[in-house]
């Protein structure tokens, strides 16, 4: 099995003999099995030579490299009873959307037309739509994240940020905010705002696709109208996500867990493709009679074995917004702890 390491460890390479011999000689006290991890504090890799192959499975080996690490393990590894502990549910993406926003899905053109025609009797000017423009207003929302909003075009006030969440129109426009006045008022534009849809991968990265770009000639925008747009932006997100999101309900074991993650075996041929070219990923993790936690994972390792089984090294990253999550986990892990 080759194993991928996705968080470097500290390691230190062993080369003397003697030491070599001190360190591996409790494994063979103890079991026919070498499993490091568990028998030590430290993280073990040896690399060796098959010198030759004798009866019954035995075979003489010649150790090539063997490397510990400098540091103590952050907690120990416990091995839950075989079907015991689970993950199910892992959500994936149909199809990957990246910041580069070079492709964009069909469907998400889609939902932003559906939008756009929802809204169309809400301002004098409704645009919903992807970004591609490369007006320097529309660069700002999509490379901050923030919203554009202006209560009152010809108030110089009001081209300042409310909070963190909008942008700070006045600081950008520097010497050219009184051109930008103008501009308006020669467009006779009461009100703006611009308002980002960013999408939320499975992977917990924000990604701003498009937005909404509102103008009124007659009222002002107050914040109250703001807030309605911002939650329509979510409502897009979420349908997005619908949408783009595959459930596999298959049944994963989990190998061993900690505090801060678990190891899980996974046979589904198209987690086993589809998996090892995220980040992370969502998850149900269940304990035997007890409730799912909903969780995100970091992966940290990869492992493939002969029968294209995937062993995954996973740190929990998040957990659902229920509360007492991560107390409930805390408990299961104590209890098998205990037995």
């Amino acid at each position: 099995m080759e194993t991928t390491e996705r968080k470097k460890r500290d390691l230190e390479v062993v080369t003397d003999p003697e030491k070599r011999v001190f360190i591996l000689k409790p494994v063979h006290k103890e079991s026919k099995k070498i499993t490091f991890y568990k028998i030590l504090a430290k993280y073990i890799h040896i690399e060796c030579t098959i010198l030759e192959e004798r009866p019954q499975g035995n075979y003489l080996l010649e150790i090539n490299s063997l490397v510990i690490a400098k540091g103590d393990r952050d907690d120990s590894r416990i091995r839950p009873p075989e079907g015991t502990v689970w993950i199910t549910n892992v959500k994936t993406s149909k199809t990957d959307i990246d910041a580069g926003l070079n492709n964009i899905p069909t469907f998400i053109k889609v939902n932003f037309s559906e939008y756009q025609n929802k809204l169309r009797h809400t301002s004098d000017y409704i645009k919903v739509d992807v970004f591609q423009s490369s007006e320097d207003h529309l660069n700002l929302v999509r490379t901050t994240g923030r919203t554009l909003y202006i209560e009152d075009t010809q108030n110089p006030e009001s081209y300042k940020a409310i909070s963190d969440d909008f942008i700070d129109y006045a600081e950008e426009l520097g010497d050219d905010l009184k051109t930008m006045m103008t501009r308006f008022k020669n467009k006779k534009i009461v009100s703006e705002m611009i308002v980002p849809v960013i999408y939320i991968s499975h992977d917990e990265i924000g990604i701003p696709i498009g937005y909404i770009h509102m103008q009124s000639k007659s009222t002002k925008f107050d914040m109250g109208k703001v807030m309605e747009v911002k939650t329509l932006a979510f409502e897009m997100v979420d349908r997005i996500r619908e949408s783009n999101t595959m459930v596999n309900s298959g049944r994963f074991p989990v190998l061993d867990l900690s505090t801060g993650g678990i190891r899980v075996r996974i046979d589904d041929p198209q987690l086993v493709n589809e998996l090892p070219r995220h980040p992370g990923f969502t998850f149900d993790l269940f304990f035997k009679m007890q409730s799912p936690l909903t969780v995100y994972g970091l992966i940290r390792s990869v492992t493939k074995d002969k029968e294209n089984g995937l062993y995954m090294g996973i740190a929990i990253a998040g957990n659902s917004s229920r509360q007492g999550e991560r107390k409930r986990f805390l408990e299961n892990l104590n209890i098998l702890k205990k037995g």
